[in-house]
Order: C-alpha cells, then structure tokens, then sequence
C-alpha cells in the first residue's frame, strides 16, 4: 500500500492576491491562518503558502503523509532528488520536509495526523480537486523515483502513466514532457463549464495555456496560469 497524499499548497509571492483569485475562481473558501492562508472546500486539504524564497520558483505542491521523513529523505537522495527543506516540525503538530525530484519539481513530505479526504473519488463536486499530474522530461526515471519513495503503484499507459489513487489517496498521472517549458506539478480541479471558468481566469489577471481539448471517453480539460505563473488544470466529464 501506498503512502496517500495529506494536502495540497499553492505557493504565492503575495497571499492577499491569490487568496481573491481562488475564492472568486473557485468559491473556495479561503482563511489567513498566519504564514499560510487555509483553503476549505477543494475536496483536499489545502494551504496557500507566503513564499518569501526567491531562489526557488512559486509552485504546486503536494504532501504526502510518511512514517519517517529521514527515510524517506534519504530515499530522494539515493533516487537522485534533493532535499531543500529538512525535517522541521510544525506548529500543528507533527513536521513536514520538502524535496524536488530529479525534474525540479517540489514536493512535500508530512508526518503528523493523518485527515481523510472530504469525498470519494468517485463522486467529485464541483470546484473539488480531482486529480493531480506530475510533467517528467523522462516518464520511466519519474515512475521508478515515485514507486521507491512514495510506494505508490505505477501504470505504462502510452503517452501518460497512471498513478494509484487507491494508493496516493487521489488519482494520478505522470505525463512525459516534452515542451521547452519547464516541467510542473499540478491539480486538475473539476468545473461545470470550462468556457466561463478560463474567461473568468483572464478577467482575474491569469493567463490561459492550454485552451478546452478534447479527452476520447473522458471529457475536456484546459490549463492556465495563476497570478504567480503556478500552472493549474481544470476539467469537465
């Protein structure tokens, strides 16, 4: 069994500003704890982040529940990740630590008590985070990185590989990227229509990169970027 996902942070240079864009996006309900603003009612845990540290990029990020981070930590090393942020604990209790895997791309580590997941992933709400994708210059290097630190299962679908939401607590994709873009981590959230919901990113100072596409047997899905350039997905089926 895999280790599951706890929660989800959007890192931001100002807070104030990506707290209106979510909750006007979204209708995510959207509350200043301090250094972290909490997100209600995305269906997943969720934080928007202060990020103060300019030698890092703002991002999407997941955290995923451990049972020791110093082992898994050093199973980033060995798999050719680094760590950025080490073992730290956390005025709620319980410590986090961050990585980035061999594409840059920052994750999370938690240990702490562990929240389930507000509903099934079979039944997402609308404005509910559904599943996320992990962009990789090598797909094979990013499965075996994610199966050794994470356990998670890992499918060879052709173009995108699918990651175990039985085991990662939310479905999954690692997809290969090839675009000259740098790679990215990010949440697919589910809406009722994607035509109003890019021209209301637009309207609110985000930029659309991915217009409404098509999916055979799955519906359609578009991308655009934050105010802080963070790419999110959105889908409808």
């Amino acid at each position: 069994m895999g280790q599951t996902i706890e929660m989800f942070v959007i890192a931001a240079r100002d807070g104030n500003r990506a707290k209106s864009f979510y909750e006007n996006l979204f209708n995510w309900k959207i509350t200043d704890v301090g250094p972290l603003l909490k997100i209600s009612d995305a269906g997943l845990n969720g934080h928007i982040l202060k990020w103060p540290h300019r030698d890092h990029p703002t991002h999407v990020s997941i955290y995923v529940n451990v049972d020791n981070i110093q082992e898994c930590l050093a199973k980033v090393e060995e798999m050719g990740g680094s760590v950025i942020l080490p073992e730290m604990a956390v005025p709620t209790g319980g410590s986090i630590a961050q990585f980035v895997d061999p594409d840059g791309n920052i994750v999370g580590a938690y240990r702490g008590s562990k929240h389930k997941n507000s509903q099934s992933m079979d039944n997402i709400a609308v404005n509910h985070i559904s599943f996320f994708e992990i962009a990789a210059r090598e797909g094979s290097r990013s499965q075996k990185f994610y199966q050794t630190v994470f356990n998670w299962r890992i499918t060879d679908d052709g173009p995108v590989m699918s990651i175990s939401g039985e085991d990662a607590g939310l479905n999954g994709l690692i997809y290969n990227w090839t675009r000259e873009e740098p790679t990215y981590l990010t949440l697919y959230i589910k809406v009722a229509d994607i035509s109003a919901c890019l021209e209301k990113v637009s309207q609110l100072g985000g930029k659309v990169i991915v217009p409404e596409t098509a999916i055979p047997d799955f519906g359609t899905f578009a991308q655009f970027l934050d105010l802080d350039g963070n790419v999110i997905g959105i889908y409808n089926g």
